[in-house]
């Protein structure tokens, strides 16, 4: 009996590896280590910023979890500040570390989706350009926007190579390892490993999300922030009541259209626009680097996310540096096909569009010495948070050494704004001051006053349910911190409180406030609060936004 061959369908072999450039070792790491040498060098122009002062005050009273913040930048302060106290090099290193590192990562990122040399320096000049200046200041943003990329890095590396036929899975548990680290310093990283699950089940590869070692590595994220979540549950999960906070705030100082203006004005002016811009396009349209529209259906999901629950305009510059790599490799496409066409090499005007884009940094570095801002008015850029904190302290001290040796053992500073607290808890022991609490943000976490201070000495406007239980409050001073600067503390009342009619056991469950907008009272009527962002007229005690003889308006809130 005659046989029928069978038909064996022919395998299909992966593409031949597309060879990779070199990386461009010598002008990455010229960017970067510029970068790095310049926030270095302007690390202690001026003092401390208020959120600086916070991480410390938040480090020396560590725990698994803040209202507003896990604990991975706390306890960097802390070790920072520990190591070497006083010192804002010091204190700055791991986020100015961090930016060059991030300008690395990036170049790196660019060679990985197939860019030459000048894609892979240019990549890593935007990132400098558009980021640089975000790390001159330890901050969460300055940890968070580099480990994005790194984990944008990995993802890209492997799909890469699974095309190329080879299965590199630990890769996927070395991208959980750094969520996991990613989650000890800013939660928004589970937005993006969200979103691209979402845009690889939407776009592919799809295989991507069939890996164990990935679910290994979502695992061990989830597990690392178990203490997180604890603390979260135990306190009334605050964080979540931080971001409708924000998103007020955010609509109050912006509204949502000058916040999605500044989204996209992250990218950077000129350079970074066009590659972001350029790269955005190019991901969604699957030019080369084809078979990634993924990474930019991730980034639009990323910042719809942000957008619908009013996020702070920084929130999606983790997204940023793919996109950047895109726009240089389509540019480096560009500029092959006109060689190819003409015959002779092709070069295109990038010089003075970087000297063009070099401006944005210089606005946000502290070029300017504090006496500039003198009898001037406040703008976005200016620095005045990092001036009068040293003087504030001094003022309170006097104030404090003033009263009677009885009375002194029996106060306790309060403030009603965490900056202000957190710059009287640094500079106060050496000034001889007592604790120092407040209900404003995490810092009301930190705990009440002790049952034996019964008499507070409150810097800024006292919250209302704080002078309902005195039975004295009367204004005592005006802060003033002889430098002739407007900073957003100058004009704030001091207030003497004394006679309490409860234990703090009772008062303070009442004084907790997320909001930094919480209304106040003044002068024995009912008024708001200049908030955190606002300057004080010395004259009036009001906002020098309704003060005619003033010529400051109120700044950028934080």
């Amino acid at each position: 009996m005659a046989t029928t061959p069978t038909r064996t369908r022919p395998r299909t072999r992966p593409p031949a590896p597309v060879p990779r450039t070199p990386p461009a070792w010598a002008p990455v790491l010229g960017i970067a280590a510029g970068t790095v040498a310049v926030l270095l060098l302007l690390a202690d122009r001026h003092g401390y910023d208020g959120d600086e002062l916070y991480f410390i005050a938040a480090g020396r009273h560590l725990d698994w979890g803040y209202a507003d913040q896990p604990p991975g930048v706390p306890l960097l302060a802390l070790l920072a500040d520990t190591l070497a106290p006083g010192s804002l090099r010091v204190l700055r290193l791991p986020a100015i570390v961090a930016t060059g590192a991030g300008a690395i990562l990036a170049a790196l990122l660019a060679r990985e989706l197939g860019g030459d040399r000048r894609a892979q320096w240019l990549t890593a000049a935007a990132h400098a350009l558009a980021l640089g200046a975000l790390g001159r200041l330890l901050s969460t943003a300055a940890l968070d926007i580099p480990l994005w990329t790194l984990l944008t890095w990995l993802v890209v590396r492997w799909v890469r190579l699974r095309r190329e036929g080879v299965t590199r899975d630990r890769l996927l548990l070395a991208a959980g390892a750094v969520v996991v680290v990613a989650m000890q310093i800013k939660f928004q990283i589970v937005v993006f490993c969200l979103a691209l699950s979402v845009a690889a089940l939407l776009c592919g590869p799809r295989g991507f999300l069939a890996r164990p070692p990935l679910w290994a590595g979502a695992g061990l994220a989830a597990l690392s922030v178990v203490p997180a979540l604890v603390w979260q549950h135990r306190h009334g999960w605050p964080q979540l009541r931080m971001g409708e906070v924000i998103a007020a705030e955010v609509a109050q100082r912006d509204g949502q259209a000058v916040n999605l203006a500044l989204m996209v004005l992250g990218l950077g002016p000129v350079l970074g626009m066009v590659l972001g811009l350029y790269g955005l396009w190019r991901l969604l349209m699957d030019r080369e680097p084809a078979g990634f529209r993924f990474l930019a259906v991730a980034a639009l999901l990323v910042t719809g996310f942000v957008v619908l629950t009013g996020g702070r305009a920084y929130y999606i510059h983790g997204v940023f540096p793919v996109l950047w790599a895109a726009g240089a490799i389509g540019f480096q496409r560009r500029r092959a096909a006109r060689e190819a066409a003409a015959g002779r090499r092709a070069g295109w005007a990038v010089y003075p569009v970087i000297a063009a884009s070099a401006v944005w940094p210089l606005l946000d570095l502290p070029l300017q010495p504090p006496e500039s801002y003198i009898d001037k008015a406040p703008h976005r850029f200016d620095k005045r948070s990092e001036i009068g904190w040293p003087q504030l302290a001094d003022q309170v001290g006097a104030l404090y050494h003033r009263l009677p040796t009885g009375t002194r053992a029996r106060v306790v500073l309060m403030s009603d704004d965490y900056w202000v607290a957190s710059a009287l808890a640094h500079f106060g022991p050496a000034r001889g001051l007592p604790p120092v609490h407040s209900g404003s943000r995490g810092y009301w976490f930190f705990g009440a006053p002790p049952a034996d201070r019964t008499v507070v000495l409150h810097v800024g406007h006292p919250d209302p349910a704080l002078r309902a239980h005195f039975g004295v409050a009367r204004q005592v001073a005006t802060v003033d911190n002889g430098l002739g600067i407007a900073t957003e503390y100058q004009g704030r009342p001091v207030y003497f409180l004394s006679r309490p009619k409860e234990p703090w056991t009772r008062i303070w469950p009442e004084l907790q406030y997320l909001d930094s907008h919480r209304p106040h009272i003044t002068a024995g009527h009912a008024s708001y609060p200049h908030g955190p962002g606002a300057v004080v007229c010395p004259r009036q005690g009001a906002s020098r936004a309704t003060c005619s003889g003033c010529r400051a308006s109120t700044t950028a809130s934080r």
